[in-house]
């Protein structure tokens, strides 16, 4: 556990404190073998349930040895009782049956006739002679309790057991004591225990055996195994499979873990391969890679990162149509068009933007969603190039003869196809941002280069229509005043084309102040007026005349000129063009409402696009960028512009732009501008 330190030093790792016993436990249980942690409770159970069984054992013997000595006490009672009876005038001659009769009994310690009527119970007749007249053999309680019947105990006499029956004479005050020793009984157990804990060993012993070689064959050798995969993993070269791997699952949970590891090994493998694939891909791009070579690459390793047998790339045209294959290995010609069922399943696979999965090749091929349950069915993946808006084609994989593609395979491909879409889409953003760049250069070299020719034309037409060079007819005026008309109409394009050069290179000079809108507009609307009255629009104002805007004056100017020409042109005659500017110092709205014919649903996302014709009927010399530079302009002055139009009831643009009072932006900074200050230009 890693303990939060708030001191200088951040964090630190320190161990959490635990106390000595749980410590000693965890250090036996990281040190000791598996095998020895299985084999100390097995043998504490075996010897446990063994010495259990073994006294439970013991005491029957005991149980049964005893029963045969009372058996046999009893019997030589009754014998001792017959002989005690036939000789009882002559006790010698008793004491010699009795001898007689436990010669034969080598258990017996010996028997006694004791009086029961006398204090003391003096021995009268004794199967020892030298016992004859002892005293103190038996007590009171004893000759009490076998008054009637025998009766048979366990004592101990002088460290030894012995069995004791005491029986009555009967109609006689004597009783006939037997003892019998119980060293045999007590042998008998020693050795019943000696062999149970011999066999209890030998069992322990088996099942250690036993245990041990369940142990290697079922869990040691599986570990090992296991082990061994983990070891390999990472050090190159080609994944060590487990055998657990390729069969279903079972019900031992160390197979199943074994299983289950050699599929997780495999997928890391296949995502290591995966991840190798990419960062390749990634180096070639970033090295500057043609996007032919990169693609060729990109199938090559992926046919042998995945394992496949044919791995090609299928590039579709703006019609959905198959034009060019790519094949790793050069196995197929770029170019060559793919049979209608296979340009089918290209297609679903763009369509869907996800990976489309076939069971094989051929027209009668079954082909499905990918599923990662399912994957494992397919012989054949095609996934399509998604990185971009619109796939750009789809990379079919085909797995070897007898073989199918595994669901990390098409992880694979899917990862590999997204990564190349991206560097594809880089590479052609990156040429088409080089070809922008060439554009912008030669648009405003020329455009720069056009302009001093224009304005030598300019130059002469001024001084031929002023009379500097002469007088002319009516004739010559009429074609003079048409060069000037198209030389100024020109040189207006020309200022527009170079504006456009600037803006693209971000070299756009701006030079923000606080600036009056009204005097703009109404100096605007006056220079178009002559314009709408020859086409019989009308123009309308309606200013504010605090509307004060933090802008570039004549960028302001252009973008009004801009946006009222354009209305002009497009309002029909007895129609009209109003220009509203609202707001103070915080900010401007400026709009302007024409009830011209209005813009098309279907290109109005084409308004502030570059060359863009909005409608196909527009006549003229209309080069599409006013509305484009005019969005340009409003935004680099801080500002932003919208529009609502509807095809025949006229189009309104508003434009936002800052106020003299409102937070200023980098680029709206009086000491940003650019050098020197721009003309404003007509409309084009």
């Amino acid at each position: 556990m890693i303990l939060a330190d708030r001191r200088e030093g951040g964090l630190q790792g320190s161990p959490v404190e635990t106390t000595t016993g749980s410590g000693l436990l965890h250090s036996l249980d990281r040190n000791i073998p598996l095998g020895i942690k299985l084999i100390v409770p097995v043998i504490v159970v075996t010897i446990a349930g063994t010495a259990a069984f073994g006294l439970l054992l013991a005491q029957q013997v005991r149980q049964n040895i005893e029963g045969t000595g009372e058996v046999n006490a009893r019997h030589l009672a009754d014998s001792a009782i017959g002989a005690f009876v036939a000789q009882q005038t002559n006790p010698s001659a008793v004491s010699y049956s009795l001898l007689t009769i436990v010669s034969d009994e080598p258990d017996v310690i010996g028997v006694w006739i004791v009086a029961t009527d006398t204090p003391g119970y003096p021995v009268v007749a004794s199967s020892i002679p030298h016992d004859v007249g002892r005293q103190g053999l038996i007590d009171q309680s004893e000759v009490a309790a076998a008054t009637r019947n025998s009766v048979t105990q366990d004592r101990t006499i002088q460290g030894e057991p012995v069995l004791e029956t005491v029986a009555p004479v009967p109609n006689t005050p004597y009783a006939v004591v037997v003892m019998t020793s119980l060293k045999s009984e007590s042998a008998a157990m020693t050795s019943t225990l000696v062999w149970v804990f011999v066999v209890a060993i030998v069992i322990s012993m088996l099942e250690i055996g036993a245990l041990m070689a369940i142990l290697e064959f079922g869990v040691v050798k599986r570990i090992r195994r296991i082990s061994g995969v983990f070891d390999s993993f990472g050090l190159g070269g080609r994944h060590i499979r487990l055998q657990e791997g390729s069969e279903t699952a079972g019900r031992d949970a160390l197979f199943n873990l074994a299983r289950r590891v050699d599929q997780k090994m495999l997928e890391l493998s296949e995502r290591e391969r995966a991840g190798n694939v990419i960062s390749e891909l990634g180096l070639l791009a970033l090295q500057g890679a043609q996007p032919a070579e990169l693609t060729r690459k990109a199938l090559d390793v992926t046919r042998q990162a995945a394992q496949l047998d044919r791995c090609f790339l299928v590039a579709a045209g703006p019609d959905g149509t198959i034009v060019e294959s790519f094949e790793a290995g050069g196995g197929q010609t770029p170019g060559n068009r793919l049979p209608i069922w296979l340009g089918a399943l290209v297609k679903a696979a763009m369509q869907e933007r996800r990976p489309i999965l076939a069971d094989g090749l051929g027209q009668d091929a079954r082909y499905w969603q990918a599923d990662k349950e399912d994957a494992g069915r397919a012989g054949a993946a095609f996934v399509p190039l998604a990185g971009t808006p619109d796939p750009i084609g789809v990379m079919v994989g085909v797995a070897p003869p007898g073989s199918q593609i595994s669901g990390i395979a098409v992880s694979m491909m899917e990862a590999v196809a997204t990564a190349l879409s991206e560097s594809l889409q880089r590479s052609e953003a990156e040429k088409a941002r080089h070809e922008s760049e060439v554009k912008s250069k030669a648009l405003a070299t020329v455009s720069h280069e056009m302009r001093n020719p224009l304005n030598a034309m300019l130059g002469f037409s001024n001084l031929l229509l002023t009379g500097a060079a002469g007088p002319l007819n009516d004739k010559q005026m009429s074609y003079v005043h048409r060069v000037d008309d198209a030389s100024h109409h020109l040189l207006g394009l020309v200022n527009d084309y170079l504006d456009l050069a600037r803006v693209m290179a971000g070299s756009l000079p701006m030079q923000p102040e606080p600036v009056a809108v009204g005097p703009e507009v109404d100096g605007v609307l006056e220079m178009m007026r002559p314009v709408a009255e020859a086409k019989k629009v009308a123009l309308r104002s309606e200013v504010a005349q605090d509307a004060v805007a933090f802008a570039d004056r004549l960028r302001l100017r252009q973008v009004v000129m801009n946006l009222v020409s354009n209305a002009i042109k497009f309002t029909p005659a007895r129609g009209y063009v109003r220009v509203e500017v609202a707001g103070g110092s915080n900010g401007v709205r400026l709009s302007v409402i024409d009830t011209g014919v209005g813009i098309p649903a279907d290109r109005q996302h084409l308004v502030f696009t570059e060359f863009a014709q909005l409608r196909a009927d527009t006549k003229g010399g209309d080069a599409g960028l006013a509305l484009a530079l005019s969005k340009r302009f409003v935004e680099a002055m801080g500002g932003f512009i919208r529009f609502t139009s509807s095809e025949g009831a006229g189009t309104i643009f508003d434009v936002w732009l800052p106020g003299e009072r409102s937070p200023r932006t980098a680029n709206q900074a009086p000491d940003g501008a650019g050098e020197g200050k721009p003309k404003a230009v007509t409309a084009a």
